[in-house]
Protein backbone atom coordinates (compact mmCIF):
# COMPACT_ATOMS: atom_id res chain seq x y z
CA UNK A 1 0.00 0.00 0.00
CA UNK A 2 1.14 3.61 -0.67
CA UNK A 3 3.89 2.51 -3.05
CA UNK A 4 3.40 5.66 -5.19
CA UNK A 5 3.23 8.15 -2.31
CA UNK A 6 6.87 9.06 -3.07
CA UNK A 7 5.68 10.76 -6.28
CA UNK A 8 3.45 13.23 -4.43
CA UNK A 9 5.29 16.15 -2.83
CA UNK A 10 4.41 19.50 -1.30
CA UNK A 11 6.09 22.56 -2.78
CA UNK A 12 9.07 23.89 -0.85
CA UNK A 13 9.48 27.64 -0.24
CA UNK A 14 12.91 28.76 -1.45
CA UNK A 15 14.57 32.13 -1.44
CA UNK A 16 15.24 33.41 -4.95
CA UNK A 17 18.86 34.15 -4.04
CA UNK A 18 19.46 30.41 -3.52
CA UNK A 19 18.98 29.96 -7.27
CA UNK A 20 22.10 30.32 -9.44
CA UNK A 21 22.21 33.61 -11.41
CA UNK A 22 19.47 35.17 -9.24
CA UNK A 23 19.57 37.57 -6.30
CA UNK A 24 17.23 38.36 -3.43
CA UNK A 25 13.85 39.88 -4.32
CA UNK A 26 10.46 40.00 -2.56
CA UNK A 27 9.06 37.16 -4.67
CA UNK A 28 7.60 34.02 -3.08
CA UNK A 29 9.17 31.02 -4.84
CA UNK A 30 7.91 27.45 -4.55
CA UNK A 31 10.14 24.67 -5.78
CA UNK A 32 7.60 22.11 -7.00
CA UNK A 33 9.76 19.48 -8.70
CA UNK A 34 13.47 18.72 -8.83
CA UNK A 35 15.88 15.87 -8.12
CA UNK A 36 15.94 16.72 -4.41
CA UNK A 37 12.16 16.33 -4.11
CA UNK A 38 11.83 13.36 -6.49
CA UNK A 39 15.17 11.79 -7.46
CA UNK A 40 13.65 10.04 -10.52
CA UNK A 41 12.68 13.38 -12.10
CA UNK A 42 14.74 15.07 -14.80
CA UNK A 43 12.40 18.09 -14.77
CA UNK A 44 12.65 21.23 -12.63
CA UNK A 45 9.51 23.27 -11.92
CA UNK A 46 9.36 26.44 -9.84
CA UNK A 47 6.38 28.75 -9.28
CA UNK A 48 6.90 32.42 -8.43
CA UNK A 49 4.19 34.61 -6.94
CA UNK A 50 5.02 38.10 -8.21
CA UNK A 51 3.83 41.53 -7.16
CA UNK A 52 5.58 44.08 -9.36
CA UNK A 53 3.27 46.89 -8.28
CA UNK A 54 6.23 47.69 -6.01
CA UNK A 55 9.62 48.38 -7.58
CA UNK A 56 11.59 45.14 -7.62
CA UNK A 57 15.39 45.07 -7.61
CA UNK A 58 17.13 43.50 -10.61
CA UNK A 59 17.19 39.83 -9.64
CA UNK A 60 18.00 37.78 -12.76
CA UNK A 61 21.39 37.77 -14.49
CA UNK A 62 21.88 36.78 -18.12
CA UNK A 63 22.60 33.03 -18.04
CA UNK A 64 22.08 29.78 -19.95
CA UNK A 65 21.26 26.14 -19.28
CA UNK A 66 22.17 22.81 -20.85
CA UNK A 67 18.44 22.05 -21.12
CA UNK A 68 15.40 23.68 -22.75
CA UNK A 69 13.40 26.01 -20.51
CA UNK A 70 9.77 27.09 -20.63
CA UNK A 71 8.45 30.17 -18.82
CA UNK A 72 4.75 30.86 -18.29
CA UNK A 73 3.60 34.36 -17.35
CA UNK A 74 0.09 34.22 -15.86
CA UNK A 75 -2.36 36.60 -14.20
CA UNK A 76 -6.12 36.83 -13.87
CA UNK A 77 -6.31 40.31 -15.38
CA UNK A 78 -3.51 40.16 -18.01
CA UNK A 79 -1.52 42.72 -16.05
CA UNK A 80 1.74 40.91 -15.24
CA UNK A 81 4.52 42.23 -17.47
CA UNK A 82 8.09 40.95 -17.70
CA UNK A 83 11.18 42.11 -19.51
CA UNK A 84 12.54 38.97 -21.14
CA UNK A 85 16.05 39.07 -22.55
CA UNK A 86 17.00 36.43 -25.11
CA UNK A 87 20.65 36.78 -26.12
CA UNK A 88 21.03 40.45 -27.18
CA UNK A 89 17.30 41.19 -27.64
CA UNK A 90 14.82 42.36 -24.99
CA UNK A 91 11.06 41.90 -25.13
CA UNK A 92 8.23 43.29 -23.01
CA UNK A 93 5.95 40.28 -22.46
CA UNK A 94 2.48 40.54 -20.89
CA UNK A 95 0.42 37.71 -19.40
CA UNK A 96 -0.79 35.28 -20.48
CA UNK A 97 2.34 34.28 -22.41
CA UNK A 98 4.71 31.39 -22.94
CA UNK A 99 8.44 31.78 -23.56
CA UNK A 100 10.43 28.85 -24.95
CA UNK A 101 14.18 29.10 -24.34
CA UNK A 102 16.27 26.53 -26.25
CA UNK A 103 19.22 25.00 -24.40
CA UNK A 104 22.34 27.14 -24.63
CA UNK A 105 20.45 30.42 -25.21
CA UNK A 106 21.42 33.23 -22.83
CA UNK A 107 18.36 34.68 -21.12
CA UNK A 108 17.03 36.61 -18.14
CA UNK A 109 13.62 37.58 -16.81
CA UNK A 110 12.61 40.62 -14.75
CA UNK A 111 9.08 41.46 -13.58
CA UNK A 112 8.38 45.11 -14.37
CA UNK A 113 4.68 45.61 -13.54
CA UNK A 114 1.52 43.90 -12.42
CA UNK A 115 0.74 40.94 -10.25
CA UNK A 116 0.55 37.23 -11.04
CA UNK A 117 2.45 33.99 -11.38
CA UNK A 118 5.67 33.14 -13.22
CA UNK A 119 6.29 29.42 -13.80
CA UNK A 120 9.72 28.12 -14.76
CA UNK A 121 10.03 24.62 -16.22
CA UNK A 122 13.48 23.27 -17.09
CA UNK A 123 13.38 20.01 -19.02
Amino acid sequence: MNKYQKFIKKGVIESLDNVPFHSKAPIKRLSMLNKTLIPQSDTHIAVHFVDASIVLPKYSELHKHDHDEINLILSEDSSLTYEIQLEDESYEVTSPSTIFIPKGMKHSAQAISGKGIFVCVIL
